[in-house]
């Protein structure tokens, strides 16, 4: 396999593993609130009365762009240093996802300081870095590493 086709593999499976990663950082707290919402009330329509068509899409792009901008550098510095470790892709999660949050005014809204809220962004966070793990992550820095000898 030539060196350039190694590179391009490796950063076509880097961007699967991030629209995937956004995906789940969206989704976690929508079925999180959903649940909650169920059990709670007992009706389960909530699940429904989100717009799936039309701000689901949006929703997507708005946290690719946003995000990339808080977790490319730390993509980058772990396919640099071949950082593989779970804990180094949730814990980046999860600070991304808390940062992106509440970076948001509106998104936030009075929640910026309410446990639950932090909770519910780290959580998917977290998800999300796992995620990025599982697809990309565990693999970071194979193009980098020099053979010895």
């Amino acid at each position: 396999m030539s060196r350039r086709f190694a590179w391009l593999k490796r950063l076509t499976t880097i961007a699967v593993g991030y629209l995937f990663a956004v995906l789940t950082s969206i989704l976690v707290p929508v079925l999180l609130i959903a649940l909650l919402e169920g059990i709670e009330d007992g009706n389960w329509s909530i699940i429904f009365a989100f717009d799936w068509l039309g701000s689901f899409p949006l929703a997507v792009l708005t946290v690719m762009v946003g995000a990339l901008l808080i977790v490319g550098p730390a993509i980058l510095v772990a396919e640099r240093l071949s950082l593989r470790g779970w804990f180094y892709f949730a814990a980046t999660g999860a600070v991304t996802s808390t940062a992106f949050g509440v970076s948001i005014p509106r998104s936030a809204g009075s929640f910026v300081f309410n446990p639950g809220y932090l909770g519910f962004l780290a959580t998917a966070g977290i998800a999300a870095g796992s995620v990025y793990w599982l697809l990309a992550g565990r693999k970071s820095g194979h193009l980098t590493r020099r053979d010895p000898g």
